[in-house]
């Protein structure tokens, strides 16, 4: 695995597009989960479409799924230089500089669309940084935390007694990000909406700014065509993110979520289960 990393890290951006392009038209053309889901999720939050839009974003969405996999190795394992390199432009930047002058710590949230380490990895490069993932059972984890931590930043698995640990992180003032859109284990969401649609959303975000004071703010890596690197999108939280009503707080992370998805349609994962748990009563989505 390690070889295959090294040597798709030292391909073209380019090509590695090209090759993502591909498989994504095999991925839209040949009956498959994804596909299926991607269909299903454009059906409840963007109703409006037309059959030929529907097609499109689709199609686009699955070539951006394999292309972001297909960047993972350059992300992780090409030079400094080179990483560094390909975030062309940081705009709406000047909110992490406020947020972190708060002195109470930062969350940087973000979702399954474009290229999030993209942007995440280089950040960590300027300020001291805390990401949270998923441990993997096989090389691809010693790999991931290889190239997530080179710049100096840190991970921490998501897993019992997380929370308090983030708070550590936080009360130093530091900055920790992690992808909130997902379904949580039962006990540990909300439902809120997403695009319309109730979501099974965690409380995380919520209770963690209840309990620390900490600033919330959005972030999302644009990817630019023909292999020309990535554009870092950044934005303050909307303040009821800040309110002490848990319910209030969860949809308005839910709302920068969708402003991020919104930005960049074909961008986002639409091939993602987000709405596998339903609310009592309602009929299952897939």
């Amino acid at each position: 695995m390690r070889i295959l990393f090294l040597i798709l890290s030292r391909l073209p951006l380019v090509v590695l597009h090209g090759i993502g392009n591909l498989a994504g038209w095999v991925l839209w053309l040949v009956p498959n989960g994804r596909r299926r889901t991607a269909y299903r999720n454009l059906e409840v939050c963007l109703p409006h479409l037309s059959a030929g839009e529907r097609r499109r974003l689709v199609r686009r969405s699955l070539c951006h799924e394999v292309k972001t996999i297909l960047e993972m190795p350059v992300i992780w394992l090409a030079p400094e230089k080179r990483v560094l390199a390909l975030v062309k432009a940081w705009r709406g930047a000047e909110v992490i500089d406020q947020a972190l002058a708060q002195g109470k710590g930062m969350l940087l949230l973000t979702l399954h669309q474009g290229n999030w380490e993209a942007c995440a990895i280089p950040f960590s490069r300027r300020y001291p940084a805390t990401g949270l993932y998923k441990p993997q059972k096989n090389a691809i984890d010693a790999l991931s935390l290889q190239g997530r931590c080179r710049f100096g930043g840190k991970m921490l698995a998501a897993e019992g007694g997380v929370g308090r640990r983030v708070v550590e992180v936080l009360q130093r003032g530091e900055t920790v990000y992690f992808m909130p859109d997902q379904d949580p284990p039962p006990g540990r969401g909300v439902f809120a909406p997403f695009f319309g649609v109730e979501a099974h959303t965690p409380t995380l975000v919520a209770k963690l700014v209840q309990k620390t004071g900490a600033r919330v703010v959005f972030f999302y890596g644009e990817r630019l065509s023909w292999g020309r690197g990535f554009v870092a999108h950044w934005f303050a939280a909307p303040p009821e993110i800040y309110s002490s009503d848990l319910q209030t707080a969860v949809a308005a992370m839910n709302a920068g979520l969708e402003r991020c998805a919104r930005d960049c349609l074909e961008q986002y994962w639409w091939g993602y289960k987000r709405f596998r748990r339903r609310p009592p009563g309602q009929p299952r989505i897939y």
